[in-house]
Protein backbone atom coordinates (compact mmCIF):
# COMPACT_ATOMS: atom_id res chain seq x y z
CA UNK A 1 0.00 0.00 0.00
CA UNK A 2 1.41 3.39 -1.08
CA UNK A 3 1.42 6.04 1.58
CA UNK A 4 -0.11 9.35 0.49
CA UNK A 5 2.15 12.39 0.92
CA UNK A 6 0.31 15.48 2.14
CA UNK A 7 1.02 18.69 0.25
CA UNK A 8 0.13 20.95 3.20
CA UNK A 9 0.77 19.98 6.79
CA UNK A 10 -1.45 22.74 8.22
CA UNK A 11 -4.61 24.40 7.01
CA UNK A 12 -4.23 28.18 6.54
CA UNK A 13 -7.35 29.95 7.80
CA UNK A 14 -6.38 33.51 6.93
CA UNK A 15 -9.12 35.28 4.92
CA UNK A 16 -7.51 36.68 1.77
CA UNK A 17 -9.29 39.97 1.16
CA UNK A 18 -6.84 41.74 -1.18
CA UNK A 19 -3.57 41.14 -3.00
CA UNK A 20 -0.64 41.77 -3.31
CA UNK A 21 0.22 41.98 0.36
CA UNK A 22 3.58 43.74 -0.09
CA UNK A 23 2.29 47.19 0.90
CA UNK A 24 4.65 49.63 2.58
CA UNK A 25 4.31 53.05 4.25
CA UNK A 26 3.82 55.75 1.63
CA UNK A 27 2.17 59.13 1.08
CA UNK A 28 -1.32 59.43 -0.38
CA UNK A 29 0.07 61.52 -3.22
CA UNK A 30 1.64 58.44 -4.81
CA UNK A 31 -1.80 56.87 -5.12
CA UNK A 32 -3.32 59.82 -6.95
CA UNK A 33 -0.41 60.94 -9.12
CA UNK A 34 -1.94 61.92 -12.50
CA UNK A 35 -0.72 60.03 -15.54
CA UNK A 36 1.46 61.86 -18.06
CA UNK A 37 -0.49 62.63 -21.20
CA UNK A 38 -0.31 64.46 -24.50
CA UNK A 39 -2.98 65.95 -26.74
CA UNK A 40 -3.17 66.25 -30.50
CA UNK A 41 -5.55 68.38 -32.57
CA UNK A 42 -6.08 67.59 -36.25
CA UNK A 43 -6.72 70.51 -38.59
CA UNK A 44 -7.63 68.89 -41.92
CA UNK A 45 -7.46 71.95 -44.17
CA UNK A 46 -4.70 73.02 -46.56
CA UNK A 47 -4.35 75.91 -48.96
CA UNK A 48 -3.16 73.35 -51.52
CA UNK A 49 -2.72 69.60 -51.17
CA UNK A 50 0.79 68.36 -51.91
CA UNK A 51 1.06 65.71 -54.61
CA UNK A 52 2.54 63.09 -52.26
CA UNK A 53 0.06 63.59 -49.39
CA UNK A 54 -2.07 60.66 -48.26
CA UNK A 55 -3.47 62.14 -45.05
CA UNK A 56 -7.10 62.93 -44.32
CA UNK A 57 -7.05 66.51 -45.59
CA UNK A 58 -9.14 68.80 -47.79
CA UNK A 59 -8.63 72.13 -49.51
CA UNK A 60 -9.56 75.04 -47.28
CA UNK A 61 -11.20 76.93 -50.14
CA UNK A 62 -14.84 75.92 -50.47
CA UNK A 63 -14.97 74.10 -47.13
CA UNK A 64 -16.93 75.19 -44.08
CA UNK A 65 -14.10 75.69 -41.60
CA UNK A 66 -16.44 77.22 -39.04
CA UNK A 67 -18.62 74.11 -38.95
CA UNK A 68 -15.59 71.87 -38.43
CA UNK A 69 -14.18 74.09 -35.69
CA UNK A 70 -17.56 74.07 -33.95
CA UNK A 71 -17.58 70.25 -34.01
CA UNK A 72 -14.01 70.23 -32.70
CA UNK A 73 -15.01 72.50 -29.83
CA UNK A 74 -17.99 70.30 -29.00
CA UNK A 75 -15.78 67.18 -28.96
CA UNK A 76 -13.30 68.80 -26.56
CA UNK A 77 -16.03 70.03 -24.22
CA UNK A 78 -17.76 66.63 -24.34
CA UNK A 79 -14.59 64.95 -23.08
CA UNK A 80 -14.20 67.59 -20.38
CA UNK A 81 -17.77 67.40 -19.09
CA UNK A 82 -17.75 63.59 -19.06
CA UNK A 83 -14.69 63.57 -16.77
CA UNK A 84 -13.13 60.80 -18.85
CA UNK A 85 -9.76 62.53 -18.94
CA UNK A 86 -9.55 63.16 -15.21
CA UNK A 87 -6.41 61.60 -13.82
CA UNK A 88 -4.42 62.72 -16.85
CA UNK A 89 -2.02 65.64 -16.71
CA UNK A 90 -1.09 67.09 -20.09
CA UNK A 91 2.57 67.92 -20.58
CA UNK A 92 2.42 68.80 -24.27
CA UNK A 93 0.10 69.52 -27.15
CA UNK A 94 0.46 69.34 -30.91
CA UNK A 95 -1.55 70.99 -33.70
CA UNK A 96 -1.12 68.87 -36.83
CA UNK A 97 -2.87 68.27 -40.09
CA UNK A 98 -3.31 69.29 -42.76
CA UNK A 99 -1.98 72.74 -42.13
CA UNK A 100 -2.90 74.29 -38.77
CA UNK A 101 -1.51 77.65 -39.89
CA UNK A 102 -4.31 77.85 -42.48
CA UNK A 103 -6.57 78.89 -39.58
CA UNK A 104 -6.76 82.45 -38.36
CA UNK A 105 -4.47 82.83 -35.36
CA UNK A 106 -7.49 83.62 -33.16
CA UNK A 107 -9.18 80.35 -34.20
CA UNK A 108 -6.17 78.23 -33.29
CA UNK A 109 -5.60 80.09 -30.02
CA UNK A 110 -9.25 79.57 -29.07
CA UNK A 111 -8.82 75.79 -29.38
CA UNK A 112 -5.70 75.92 -27.22
CA UNK A 113 -7.56 77.99 -24.61
CA UNK A 114 -10.39 75.44 -24.50
CA UNK A 115 -7.92 72.69 -23.65
CA UNK A 116 -6.04 74.84 -21.13
CA UNK A 117 -9.23 75.71 -19.24
CA UNK A 118 -10.96 72.32 -19.35
CA UNK A 119 -8.13 69.91 -18.54
CA UNK A 120 -5.22 69.49 -16.13
CA UNK A 121 -2.29 71.08 -17.99
CA UNK A 122 1.16 71.63 -16.49
CA UNK A 123 2.74 75.07 -16.38
CA UNK A 124 4.59 75.91 -19.60
CA UNK A 125 3.85 72.72 -21.56
CA UNK A 126 5.46 72.08 -24.91
CA UNK A 127 2.94 73.34 -27.50
CA UNK A 128 3.75 72.74 -31.16
CA UNK A 129 2.06 74.14 -34.26
CA UNK A 130 2.79 72.76 -37.73
CA UNK A 131 3.14 75.52 -40.33
CA UNK A 132 3.65 75.89 -44.05
CA UNK A 133 4.85 79.02 -45.89
CA UNK A 134 1.72 79.62 -47.97
CA UNK A 135 -0.47 80.19 -44.89
CA UNK A 136 2.01 81.25 -42.21
CA UNK A 137 2.73 84.94 -41.57
CA UNK A 138 4.84 87.05 -39.25
CA UNK A 139 1.67 88.24 -37.50
CA UNK A 140 0.55 84.68 -36.84
CA UNK A 141 3.98 83.82 -35.45
CA UNK A 142 3.76 86.67 -32.94
CA UNK A 143 0.18 85.76 -31.97
CA UNK A 144 1.15 82.13 -31.41
CA UNK A 145 4.10 83.12 -29.24
CA UNK A 146 2.03 85.49 -27.11
CA UNK A 147 -0.61 82.75 -26.61
CA UNK A 148 1.90 80.25 -25.20
CA UNK A 149 2.89 78.29 -28.29
CA UNK A 150 6.60 77.62 -27.80
CA UNK A 151 7.52 75.27 -30.64
CA UNK A 152 7.06 75.52 -34.41
CA UNK A 153 7.25 72.55 -36.78
CA UNK A 154 7.92 73.82 -40.29
CA UNK A 155 7.47 71.53 -43.29
CA UNK A 156 10.04 73.04 -45.62
CA UNK A 157 10.88 69.64 -47.28
CA UNK A 158 13.62 71.15 -49.47
CA UNK A 159 15.35 74.45 -50.18
CA UNK A 160 15.54 73.64 -53.89
CA UNK A 161 12.80 74.69 -56.28
CA UNK A 162 13.49 71.82 -58.68
CA UNK A 163 12.80 69.24 -55.99
CA UNK A 164 9.81 71.13 -54.60
CA UNK A 165 8.22 71.06 -58.08
CA UNK A 166 8.74 67.31 -58.41
CA UNK A 167 6.88 66.53 -55.17
CA UNK A 168 4.19 69.11 -55.85
CA UNK A 169 4.86 71.51 -53.01
CA UNK A 170 3.12 74.87 -53.53
CA UNK A 171 5.92 76.97 -52.02
CA UNK A 172 9.40 77.89 -53.26
CA UNK A 173 12.77 78.56 -51.62
CA UNK A 174 12.09 82.28 -51.21
CA UNK A 175 8.98 81.37 -49.17
CA UNK A 176 11.14 79.16 -46.94
CA UNK A 177 13.43 82.09 -46.19
CA UNK A 178 10.47 84.34 -45.32
CA UNK A 179 9.00 81.71 -42.98
CA UNK A 180 12.30 81.21 -41.19
CA UNK A 181 12.61 84.97 -40.76
CA UNK A 182 9.11 85.13 -39.23
CA UNK A 183 9.93 82.31 -36.81
CA UNK A 184 13.12 84.08 -35.73
CA UNK A 185 11.49 87.52 -35.41
CA UNK A 186 8.75 86.13 -33.15
CA UNK A 187 11.39 84.74 -30.77
CA UNK A 188 10.96 80.99 -31.32
CA UNK A 189 14.16 79.42 -30.07
CA UNK A 190 12.70 75.93 -30.39
CA UNK A 191 11.66 75.05 -33.92
CA UNK A 192 11.72 71.84 -35.94
CA UNK A 193 12.19 71.43 -39.68
CA UNK A 194 10.83 68.62 -41.86
CA UNK A 195 12.99 67.46 -44.76
CA UNK A 196 12.04 64.98 -47.49
CA UNK A 197 14.74 63.09 -49.38
CA UNK A 198 14.83 60.24 -51.88
CA UNK A 199 12.92 62.38 -54.36
CA UNK A 200 12.99 61.01 -57.94
CA UNK A 201 16.18 62.24 -59.70
CA UNK A 202 17.54 63.86 -56.51
CA UNK A 203 21.32 63.71 -56.34
CA UNK A 204 23.59 63.06 -53.37
CA UNK A 205 24.94 66.59 -53.80
CA UNK A 206 21.44 68.06 -53.59
CA UNK A 207 20.74 66.12 -50.40
CA UNK A 208 23.97 67.31 -48.79
CA UNK A 209 23.17 70.90 -49.81
CA UNK A 210 19.70 70.69 -48.20
CA UNK A 211 21.12 69.25 -45.00
CA UNK A 212 23.77 71.96 -44.80
CA UNK A 213 21.16 74.68 -45.26
CA UNK A 214 19.00 73.09 -42.54
CA UNK A 215 21.93 73.08 -40.13
CA UNK A 216 22.64 76.75 -40.88
CA UNK A 217 19.11 77.73 -39.83
CA UNK A 218 19.93 76.81 -36.22
CA UNK A 219 16.92 74.48 -35.97
CA UNK A 220 16.88 72.61 -32.67
CA UNK A 221 15.03 69.62 -34.12
CA UNK A 222 15.03 68.03 -37.57
CA UNK A 223 12.78 65.29 -38.95
CA UNK A 224 14.04 63.65 -42.14
CA UNK A 225 11.69 61.40 -44.09
CA UNK A 226 12.45 59.26 -47.11
CA UNK A 227 9.77 59.94 -49.73
CA UNK A 228 7.15 57.23 -50.13
CA UNK A 229 4.99 57.36 -53.25
CA UNK A 230 1.67 55.92 -52.12
CA UNK A 231 -1.47 54.93 -54.08
CA UNK A 232 -4.37 57.36 -54.57
CA UNK A 233 -2.12 60.43 -54.59
CA UNK A 234 -1.34 62.81 -57.46
CA UNK A 235 2.33 61.85 -57.27
CA UNK A 236 1.39 58.22 -57.93
CA UNK A 237 -0.83 59.25 -60.84
CA UNK A 238 2.00 61.30 -62.30
CA UNK A 239 4.41 58.41 -61.94
CA UNK A 240 2.03 56.05 -63.73
CA UNK A 241 1.56 58.54 -66.58
CA UNK A 242 5.30 59.02 -67.03
CA UNK A 243 5.39 62.62 -65.80
CA UNK A 244 7.82 61.92 -62.96
CA UNK A 245 11.56 61.42 -63.24
CA UNK A 246 12.54 57.78 -62.51
CA UNK A 247 12.71 56.66 -58.88
CA UNK A 248 16.12 56.35 -57.30
CA UNK A 249 17.59 52.87 -57.00
CA UNK A 250 17.82 51.09 -53.65
CA UNK A 251 21.59 51.54 -53.35
CA UNK A 252 21.26 55.33 -53.70
CA UNK A 253 18.39 55.49 -51.22
CA UNK A 254 20.33 53.42 -48.70
CA UNK A 255 23.34 55.70 -49.15
CA UNK A 256 21.11 58.72 -48.52
CA UNK A 257 19.88 57.16 -45.26
CA UNK A 258 23.46 56.94 -44.06
CA UNK A 259 24.33 60.45 -45.25
CA UNK A 260 21.44 61.99 -43.30
CA UNK A 261 22.74 60.44 -40.08
CA UNK A 262 26.39 61.18 -40.84
CA UNK A 263 25.83 64.87 -41.61
CA UNK A 264 23.36 65.71 -38.83
CA UNK A 265 25.15 63.77 -36.09
CA UNK A 266 28.38 65.37 -37.25
CA UNK A 267 26.74 68.78 -36.75
CA UNK A 268 25.89 68.06 -33.11
CA UNK A 269 22.40 66.60 -33.43
CA UNK A 270 21.47 63.46 -31.54
CA UNK A 271 19.65 60.79 -33.53
CA UNK A 272 17.09 59.83 -30.92
CA UNK A 273 14.60 58.15 -33.22
CA UNK A 274 14.06 56.94 -36.73
CA UNK A 275 13.75 60.15 -38.76
CA UNK A 276 14.32 62.36 -35.67
CA UNK A 277 17.37 64.43 -34.77
CA UNK A 278 17.63 66.99 -31.96
CA UNK A 279 20.10 69.18 -30.20
CA UNK A 280 20.52 67.77 -26.65
CA UNK A 281 17.56 68.82 -24.52
CA UNK A 282 15.32 69.60 -27.50
CA UNK A 283 13.91 66.14 -28.11
CA UNK A 284 10.15 66.27 -28.74
CA UNK A 285 8.10 65.83 -25.56
CA UNK A 286 5.20 64.58 -27.69
CA UNK A 287 7.43 61.80 -29.06
CA UNK A 288 8.58 60.96 -25.55
CA UNK A 289 5.04 60.55 -24.23
CA UNK A 290 3.28 58.96 -27.18
CA UNK A 291 5.93 56.69 -28.70
CA UNK A 292 9.09 56.18 -26.68
CA UNK A 293 8.97 53.16 -24.37
CA UNK A 294 7.37 53.14 -21.90
CA UNK A 295 4.57 54.94 -23.76
CA UNK A 296 2.01 57.08 -21.94
CA UNK A 297 -1.54 58.13 -22.85
CA UNK A 298 -2.47 60.62 -25.55
CA UNK A 299 -5.80 61.91 -26.83
CA UNK A 300 -6.52 63.03 -30.37
CA UNK A 301 -9.23 65.58 -31.20
CA UNK A 302 -10.62 66.07 -34.69
CA UNK A 303 -11.24 63.87 -37.71
CA UNK A 304 -8.88 60.95 -38.35
CA UNK A 305 -6.98 61.49 -35.07
CA UNK A 306 -5.68 58.49 -33.15
CA UNK A 307 -5.68 58.09 -29.37
CA UNK A 308 -4.30 55.70 -26.77
CA UNK A 309 -6.18 56.02 -23.49
CA UNK A 310 -6.84 53.55 -20.68
CA UNK A 311 -5.47 50.59 -22.58
CA UNK A 312 -7.52 51.30 -25.73
CA UNK A 313 -6.35 52.45 -29.12
CA UNK A 314 -9.02 54.18 -31.17
CA UNK A 315 -9.39 56.61 -34.04
CA UNK A 316 -11.98 59.14 -35.06
CA UNK A 317 -13.94 59.18 -38.30
CA UNK A 318 -11.58 60.11 -41.14
CA UNK A 319 -14.26 61.78 -43.25
CA UNK A 320 -14.90 65.35 -42.13
CA UNK A 321 -18.61 64.92 -42.87
CA UNK A 322 -18.87 61.71 -40.82
CA UNK A 323 -16.93 63.30 -37.97
CA UNK A 324 -19.16 66.39 -37.89
CA UNK A 325 -22.33 64.27 -38.11
CA UNK A 326 -21.29 62.10 -35.16
CA UNK A 327 -20.54 65.11 -32.97
CA UNK A 328 -23.76 66.86 -33.99
CA UNK A 329 -25.70 63.74 -32.98
CA UNK A 330 -24.11 63.82 -29.52
CA UNK A 331 -21.94 60.74 -30.15
CA UNK A 332 -18.24 60.17 -29.74
CA UNK A 333 -16.85 60.41 -33.31
CA UNK A 334 -14.90 57.17 -32.85
CA UNK A 335 -14.83 54.93 -35.93
CA UNK A 336 -12.47 52.13 -34.88
CA UNK A 337 -11.34 50.91 -31.48
CA UNK A 338 -9.55 48.04 -29.80
CA UNK A 339 -8.82 47.20 -26.18
CA UNK A 340 -5.29 45.89 -25.93
CA UNK A 341 -4.65 42.54 -24.35
CA UNK A 342 -1.83 42.24 -21.84
CA UNK A 343 0.33 40.65 -24.56
CA UNK A 344 -0.43 43.49 -27.00
CA UNK A 345 0.57 46.10 -24.41
CA UNK A 346 3.91 44.31 -24.01
CA UNK A 347 4.27 44.04 -27.77
CA UNK A 348 3.47 47.75 -28.18
CA UNK A 349 6.31 48.60 -25.80
CA UNK A 350 8.72 47.18 -28.38
CA UNK A 351 6.85 47.98 -31.62
CA UNK A 352 6.80 51.72 -30.91
CA UNK A 353 9.89 51.76 -28.72
CA UNK A 354 12.32 50.48 -31.37
CA UNK A 355 11.39 53.42 -33.62
CA UNK A 356 13.26 55.53 -31.08
CA UNK A 357 16.29 53.27 -31.32
CA UNK A 358 16.65 52.17 -27.70
CA UNK A 359 14.35 50.04 -25.55
CA UNK A 360 14.90 49.65 -21.81
CA UNK A 361 14.82 46.11 -20.44
CA UNK A 362 14.41 47.18 -16.80
CA UNK A 363 11.63 49.55 -17.82
CA UNK A 364 9.76 46.62 -19.36
CA UNK A 365 10.23 44.54 -16.21
CA UNK A 366 9.12 47.40 -13.96
CA UNK A 367 5.99 47.97 -16.03
CA UNK A 368 4.92 44.40 -16.75
CA UNK A 369 6.53 42.33 -14.02
CA UNK A 370 8.36 39.79 -16.17
CA UNK A 371 11.47 39.56 -18.30
CA UNK A 372 10.92 40.37 -21.99
CA UNK A 373 12.94 37.32 -23.05
CA UNK A 374 10.18 35.14 -21.60
CA UNK A 375 7.84 36.38 -24.35
CA UNK A 376 10.06 37.63 -27.15
CA UNK A 377 13.26 35.65 -26.59
CA UNK A 378 13.40 34.20 -30.10
CA UNK A 379 12.79 37.55 -31.82
CA UNK A 380 15.31 39.31 -29.58
CA UNK A 381 17.99 36.69 -30.28
CA UNK A 382 17.32 36.67 -34.05
CA UNK A 383 17.70 40.47 -34.23
CA UNK A 384 20.95 40.31 -32.27
CA UNK A 385 22.37 37.59 -34.55
CA UNK A 386 21.38 39.59 -37.65
CA UNK A 387 23.18 42.67 -36.32
CA UNK A 388 19.98 44.71 -36.22
CA UNK A 389 20.45 45.71 -32.59
CA UNK A 390 22.79 45.10 -29.68
CA UNK A 391 22.36 44.77 -25.93
CA UNK A 392 24.08 47.70 -24.21
CA UNK A 393 23.89 47.43 -20.43
CA UNK A 394 20.18 47.78 -19.62
CA UNK A 395 18.87 48.48 -23.15
CA UNK A 396 18.67 47.13 -26.67
CA UNK A 397 20.00 49.72 -29.10
CA UNK A 398 19.30 49.63 -32.84
CA UNK A 399 22.49 49.49 -34.93
CA UNK A 400 23.19 51.60 -38.05
CA UNK A 401 22.30 48.51 -40.09
CA UNK A 402 19.06 48.12 -38.17
CA UNK A 403 18.07 51.75 -38.68
CA UNK A 404 17.62 51.05 -42.38
CA UNK A 405 15.13 48.31 -41.49
CA UNK A 406 13.43 50.00 -38.57
CA UNK A 407 9.88 49.07 -39.60
CA UNK A 408 10.93 45.46 -40.18
CA UNK A 409 12.30 45.32 -36.64
CA UNK A 410 9.16 46.90 -35.19
CA UNK A 411 6.89 44.46 -37.04
CA UNK A 412 8.93 41.54 -35.70
CA UNK A 413 7.10 42.17 -32.41
CA UNK A 414 3.58 42.26 -33.88
CA UNK A 415 1.13 39.90 -32.25
CA UNK A 416 -0.95 37.58 -34.40
CA UNK A 417 -4.01 39.77 -34.96
CA UNK A 418 -1.89 42.70 -36.20
CA UNK A 419 0.33 40.81 -38.63
CA UNK A 420 -0.34 41.86 -42.20
CA UNK A 421 -2.56 44.81 -41.30
CA UNK A 422 -1.76 48.34 -42.41
CA UNK A 423 -1.66 51.31 -40.04
CA UNK A 424 -4.27 53.40 -41.84
CA UNK A 425 -7.44 51.34 -41.83
CA UNK A 426 -9.40 54.39 -42.97
CA UNK A 427 -8.45 56.26 -46.10
CA UNK A 428 -9.74 59.45 -47.66
CA UNK A 429 -8.27 59.93 -51.18
CA UNK A 430 -7.01 63.44 -51.91
CA UNK A 431 -7.17 63.12 -55.71
CA UNK A 432 -10.06 64.56 -57.69
CA UNK A 433 -11.82 63.10 -60.77
CA UNK A 434 -10.29 65.90 -62.85
CA UNK A 435 -6.81 64.90 -61.75
CA UNK A 436 -7.47 61.25 -62.57
CA UNK A 437 -8.63 62.20 -66.07
CA UNK A 438 -5.67 64.53 -66.52
CA UNK A 439 -3.10 61.85 -65.84
CA UNK A 440 -5.02 58.87 -67.25
CA UNK A 441 -2.92 58.38 -70.35
CA UNK A 442 -0.77 55.38 -71.28
CA UNK A 443 2.45 55.09 -69.34
CA UNK A 444 4.25 54.74 -72.68
CA UNK A 445 3.05 58.17 -73.78
CA UNK A 446 5.60 60.94 -73.46
CA UNK A 447 4.66 64.21 -71.80
CA UNK A 448 5.78 67.28 -73.69
CA UNK A 449 7.67 68.43 -70.62
CA UNK A 450 8.63 66.61 -67.47
CA UNK A 451 8.11 68.39 -64.20
CA UNK A 452 11.81 68.95 -63.66
CA UNK A 453 11.97 70.81 -66.99
CA UNK A 454 9.08 73.13 -66.18
CA UNK A 455 9.87 76.70 -65.06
Amino acid sequence: MTRKTEMFTNKDNEFIAWYPTCVEPGPASTVWTPRRAAWYVHIPFCTAICDYCGFAVERAKGNNKARYLDALEQEIIRYAESGRLEGHRFECGHFGGGTPSVLEASELIHIKSLIDTHFDVIDDPEITVEVNPISFTADKAVAYREAGVNRISFGLQSFQDRLLRIIGRPHRSRDVDETLAAIDAAGFDNFSLDVIYGIPSQTIEELRADLQRVIETGAKHISCFRLEIIPFTVLKLREASGDNPPRLDKATLDEMDLIVTEVLVGAGYREYGAFNFAKPGYESVHNDIAFMAPQDDYIGFGNSSYSFINGHIFCNEASIEAYEAAVAAGRDPIALAHRLTALEEMSRYFVLGVKFLSVSRSGFIERFGLEPEALFGTVIADLERAGMWVRQEDSWTVTPKGRQYINNIAKSFYTEDSIGRRNFAQFVPTITPDQILRYARPASGNASKTLQEQP
